[in-house]
C-alpha cells in the first residue's frame, strides 16, 4: 500500500514538473544543465520513476519561474507522512526559523522555539528506541507516558505562549521578523511542501501499519 501511494505521489510531481517545463518551452537538456542534474535523471523524475529531493524541486521551480503551487498542487489525497519523499527541507526549515527569530533580536525566543523542536525529536526518538527490547529504559529519568504527556502539553501551549511573549516583551522587535529576500524561494517551497502534506494526510498517520 505504501509503495503504491509513494509511486502515485512521484507520478504526480513528475507530471507537474514536466508540464511546467513544456509550458515554459524548455527542453529537458536545458533544464538539466541549468540545475546541475543529468538529463536521464530528470527524464526518470518526470515519468515518476525516480524520487527527487526538495532542493532539486526548488531549483527547477526557480528555473521554470512558475508558482510553487503548480508543482505541489492542492488536490486532497489520503497519504501518510511517510509516503512523501524526504528532501532537504528539514535543514532549510531550521535555517529559516533561525533567520526569522534571530532578526527579531530575542535570545529567549530563539532558545524557546529551538527547544520546542528538540522535544519533538526527543519524543520520536523515545518512541523508536523503546521498540527494541534490548534498549534499557534506565537511560531515561521520566516515564514514557509522562514524557509524551509533557511534550503534548508544551506543544499545545507553544503558539499562545510564543505570541504572548512577543506581544509583552520589551526586547522583541516584531517588525524585524522577516526573511531575507534571497531566501524567499526556499521559504515558499518549504511552506508549499508542508501545507501540501497537511492537506493530503487526512488520516493523521505518520506511517502505514506493516502488513
Amino acid at each position: 500500500m505504501k509503495a503504491d501511494k509513494t509511486q502515485q505521489y512521484l507520478q504526480q510531481v513528475g507530471e507537474r514538473l514536466r508540464g511546467a517545463r513544456l509550458l515554459m518551452g524548455i527542453t529537458q537538456k536545458q533544464a538539466a544543465q541549468a540545475t546541475g542534474m543529468s538529463q536521464s535523471f530528470l527524464s526518470l523524475v518526470e515519468r515518476g520513476r525516480k524520487s527527487i529531493c526538495t532542493a532539486q524541486i526548488i531549483s527547477l521551480i526557480r528555473y521554470y519561474k512558475v508558482p510553487y503551487e503548480m508543482i505541489f498542487g492542492s488536490e486532497e489525497k489520503d497519504y501518510n507522512l511517510s509516503d512523501f519523499p524526504s528532501g532537504g527541507s528539514a535543514d532549510i526549515s531550521l535555517e529559516l526559523l533561525t533567520l526569522l527569530v534571530g532578526n527579531g533580536s530575542s535570545d529567549k525566543l530563539l532558545t524557546g522555539t529551538s527547544n520546542c523542536l528538540k522535544l519533538v525529536i526527543y519524543i520520536i526518538f523515545r518512541t523508536i528506541y523503546r521498540e527494541n527490547p534490548k534498549n534499557s529504559e534506565k537511560l531515561f529519568s521520566i516515564d514514557f507516558d509522562d514524557a509524551m504527556s509533557g511534550v503534548n502539553r508544551i506543544m499545545n501551549a507553544a503558539p499562545d505562549g510564543i505570541s504572548a511573549f512577543i506581544q509583552h516583551s520589551r526586547e522583541v522587535k516584531a517588525n524585524n521578523f522577516e526573511i531575507p529576500p534571497e531566501k524567499n524561494p526556499e521559504l515558499r517551497a518549504f511552506i508549499a511542501e508542508c501545507e501540501y502534506m497537511l492537506k493530503n494526510t487526512k488520516n493523521a498517520k505518520l506511517i502505514d501499519n506493516a502488513e
